[in-house]
């Protein structure tokens, strides 16, 4: 800069003044707007529920294939809800792996838990015995409602391999939280994986309505 300087007259120095400071200042504010704030990254855990031993009819393998997931929902965000025709995403705050991937991981791990003695996988893992039988999910909503719920919204299925889709059975799916999750992430992330041992519950329905049909 001083060399620069030292070539200019005193009238052109002068008039290069505000224009040195000028873009000194552009630099210094066009830094600062460069960083950012690191995410908090968020994993949905696999919930505890009842283990039913007693039941050992069921179809097995059982593959929990990767749900489908609204775009709106998978991004590198938490979308918190829909307000004023408007997503909202959780500040600073982000999935640790793709949406659909990490529900179907918990799900699997639901049923493992709760069905002792059946093979479970979830669609993609490293596991050379062919599935008998598929759940699937397709996801509407995975975030909070305008009062501040909980909710998850879709469809469930399961049918076996190989059989005609008439076949498959299906419910709908329609959990809400029985409290409000306030505006905290972790609060929403911890009542969302909740949710989802819900749905692993009526995946077993389904699948053992399956068992009774000849």
């Amino acid at each position: 800069m001083l060399s620069f300087v030292r070539l200019l007259s005193p009238k052109k120095y002068r008039k290069s003044v505000p224009m040195v400071a000028s873009l000194a200042f552009l630099g210094a504010g066009g830094l600062a707007g460069c960083s950012s704030v690191s995410p908090s990254y968020y994993a949905l855990t696999p919930q505890h529920g009842v283990v039913l031993s007693s039941i050992t009819s069921l179809p097995t393998p059982i593959e929990v294939r990767t749900p489908s997931v609204p775009a709106r929902l998978d991004k590198d965000g938490i979308v918190r809800g829909t307000r004023g025709y408007r997503d909202h995403i959780i500040p600073a705050a982000a999935w640790s792996e793709p949406l659909g991937e990490m529900i179907g991981h918990v799900v699997a791990e639901n049923l493992s838990q709760r069905l002792p003695g059946h093979i479970v996988f979830s669609q993609n893992d490293s596991i050379a015995v062919p599935a008998q039988v598929y759940i699937e999910l397709s996801v509407n909503r995975f975030e909070m409602d305008a009062v501040g719920h909980a909710i998850i919204s879709g469809i469930l299925s399961a049918h076996r391999t190989g059989a005609p889709d008439k076949q498959a059975h299906i419910m709908p799916v329609q959990w809400v939280s029985p409290r409000p999750v306030g505006s905290n992430g972790a609060a929403l992330v911890a009542a969302l994986g909740e949710g989802l041992g819900v749905v692993s519950d009526q995946a077993i329905e389904l699948l053992h309505g399956m068992s009774r049909v000849p």
